[in-house]
């Protein structure tokens, strides 16, 4: 494989699949919520209702962006009183730092080459920019490279999540590269190369605004960078041009500082509001959320045989990577011992992250020690990401560096005790997870034996790796869904046209809230019509300041919510939390207290028998159904709420 061609390759693969409108997005779940429909989209597979994240909040956020007037705003009014739209979830924004957001260009050419856009750009940016590490973590091992990569977006972590972390890891992995390209270079024009990536890395970097996702991540780049100096000092010409090294660096802080400067000063009344919510702004996080065994789920194939997620929530809570850094550093710590040789100076750094998070995820830190290191912005079933990296990172360094063992009773102990290991973990797994036999479980364990006798001795090194992105693969491959476009369907279904017409009619001033689903409460803003729930990325607070004017009920929609409407009897409206990111609001749509929210029409989401309960209890003037779905028009003048509740 030529270094030149994979580039160049990568770059006519995803102007291609752009170009087709392909993606693995779950968009076409809205045609069960709106018609039930099939999703004539889906070429491949199934849309996947868990991954709402996308197909309810991020999508219709970015689709909201283009359809509001004027295009692509910081601030969106068609949410509520407004919504801002630099944060926290990343959305195309028409300003000059967009240029640090690339995964959203594409939304500026067009909804469905926007998704396609985002979801390629993800993806094989992952793959490109991970490559890239594994090259340096290799010293020149193309292939294993590409393989070690390959393991990385085919595992359960990325593919579960839609790649949705794929931004902040291949920024992390593209900053690295710069740093180590800006302390190898000896021409100035290389040195203003690698600070221009560095920059642009960082900032990117920076910007994609996911803490938890971050702060693991940063410790990773230290732990790499670290481990490049290690390894490589003596080999190092940094006197060489050094004040012109140093002033390039310097340079490339300077614009990271300078982008995150900006962002905050544009950001600064969200960022306040974001940092004041119950969740997820006052959210310490102290790790000891996934046992080793819940970890060891990826190498287990469990996303193959769970029935249920039990204690790991569901499929993509549960994600994990096909581990297998424990057979390197036993190896690395096997030949320390028995002829004093000197463990890889690369590794030391990594394997002590890599124990450090594990330690955190695992078991939990102390709440000081938490702070101190910035990870209780980041719960252990978050930092599994960095975890995955620091494993992959020293899985290619040992293939790549470490001789093939030759000592077979060093093969026979090492690879026995990871596949020992492994049991212990499978049988709390079968307990916990519906769908286990201890029958196919062990049988599972007694592969990932071969497979670490495999990495211990094989001759040719790129193929292990090679096998464990086989076995991921064959693991997430029937999760996404393969799909040409989808926004057309979402914004063209004959609900969407219909409250199109209704918001015309109104001239443009009508405002929406549903009953019954906030899922469906998120199509509006994708059309460009005003809607008060849905999710609210950052707490409405003047807006239920209307109807809460004590702040009685603040403690419930402070928050990163998915804000549903349920009709009531009850005189006064009332807040609950269904869980730490749903808020539900129980109002009496007969009394004032939807008039005082702005609302002038209503969808209502359910069955016939509920749209007729619905529908004596609100006396509204009915306009049309589609599906489940029913448009109503709320009274000029509210009647009578006594004589409502009389009825």
């Amino acid at each position: 494989m030529r270094r030149a061609a994979l580039p160049i390759g990568l770059a006519l693969l995803f102007a291609g699949l752009v170009a087709l409108r392909v993606h693995g997005f779950s968009i076409s779940a809205w045609h069960a919520l709106i018609d039930g429909s099939p999703p004539s989209e889906v070429l491949l597979g199934e849309p996947r209702a868990i991954r709402s994240d996308d197909w309810k909040v991020q999508l219709p956020l970015a689709f909201a962006q283009a359809a509001h007037e004027p295009g692509f705003p910081r601030v969106n009014d068609r949410i509520g009183l407004g919504q801002s739209a630099l944060l926290p979830i990343e959305l195309p924004v028409a300003y000059p730092l967009a240029l640090f957001h690339p995964t959203m260009w594409g939304f500026f050419l067009g909804d469905d080459v926007g998704m396609a856009w985002l979801w390629w750009s993800r993806a094989l940016g992952l793959f490109g920019s991970w490559t890239a590490v594994f090259y340096l973590v290799s010293r020149g091992r193309l292939a294993l490279s590409a393989a070690g990569a390959a393991a990385l977006a085919s595992s359960p972590f990325f593919q579960f999540w839609s790649f949705n972390a794929a931004p902040q890891a291949a920024s992390m992995g593209v900053a690295f590269v710069a740093t180590v390209a800006l302390a190898r270079a000896r021409r100035p024009a290389a040195i203003a190369a690698s600070a221009v990536a560095l920059a642009y890395a960082g900032a990117c970097f920076a910007l994609a605004l996911y803490p938890p996702f971050q702060v693991p991540l940063a410790w990773l780049y230290v732990a790499l960078v670290a481990g490049f100096w290690l390894d490589g000092r003596r080999e190092l010409e940094l006197r060489h041009h050094g004040p012109l090294r140093a002033a390039a660096f310097l340079a490339a802080a300077l614009v990271v500082a300078g982008a995150v400067a900006w962002f905050a000063w544009d950001a600064r009344e969200a960022i306040q509001r974001m940092r004041g919510t119950a969740y997820p702004g006052l959210r310490i996080a102290t790790g000891g959320d996934r046992t080793l065994w819940q970890l060891a789920n990826a190498n287990l194939a469990a996303p193959l045989w769970a029935r249920d997620w039990g204690p790991l929530f569901n499929v993509c809570e549960a994600a994990s990577f096909w581990m297998l850094a424990p057979v390197a550093v036993g190896s690395w710590l096997w030949r320390s011992a028995a002829d004093r040789s000197r463990f890889d100076r690369f590794a030391l750094p990594v394997v002590a992250l890599w124990f450090a998070l594990a330690v955190y995820i695992a078991a939990g830190f102390p709440d000081w020690l938490a702070r101190a290191s910035l990870l209780a912005l980041a719960p252990g079933r978050r930092a599994v990401l960095a975890l995955g990296l620091a494993d992959a990172v020293l899985l290619v360094r040992f293939l790549a560096c470490a001789e093939p063992v030759r000592d077979r009773r060093r093969i026979v102990l090492l690879s026995a005790g990871f596949a020992l290991g492994l049991a212990l973990c499978a049988v709390p797994l079968a307990r916990a997870l519906p769908g286990a036999r201890l029958a196919w479980l062990l049988p599972l364990t007694a592969a990932n034996g071969v497979l670490a006798a495999w990495v211990l001795a094989a001759r040719r090194r790129a193929l292990p790796a090679l096998a464990i992105a086989v076995a991921s693969l064959a693991t997430t491959a029937w999760f996404n869904p393969i799909a040409v476009g989808g926004a057309g369907y979402l914004v063209g279904n004959d609900l969407s046209r219909r409250i199109v017409e209704i918001d015309r009619e109104a001239g443009g001033s009508s405002t929406w809230v549903a009953f019954g689903s906030d899922e469906v409460a998120n199509l509006f803003r994708a059309l460009g019509v005003r809607s008060i729930n849905g999710t609210h990325t950052l707490p409405q607070l003047e807006l239920w300041a209307r109807i809460d004017p004590h702040g009685r009920w603040r403690g419930v929609y402070d928050r990163y919510a998915h804000v549903a409407f349920v009709a009531s009897a009850e005189p006064r409206p009332s807040f609950k939390l269904r869980s730490q990111d749903s808020v539900v609001v129980y109002v009496d749509p007969t009394g004032p207290e939807l008039r005082a929210l702005g609302v002038t029409h209503a969808l209502f989401h359910g069955e016939a028998q509920q749209r007729e309960a619905f529908e004596r209890l609100s006396g509204y003037e009915y306009l049309g159904s589609v599906g489940t779905n029913h448009l109503y028009r709320l009274p000029a003048v509210s009647p009578d709420p006594g004589a409502a509740r009389s009825r």
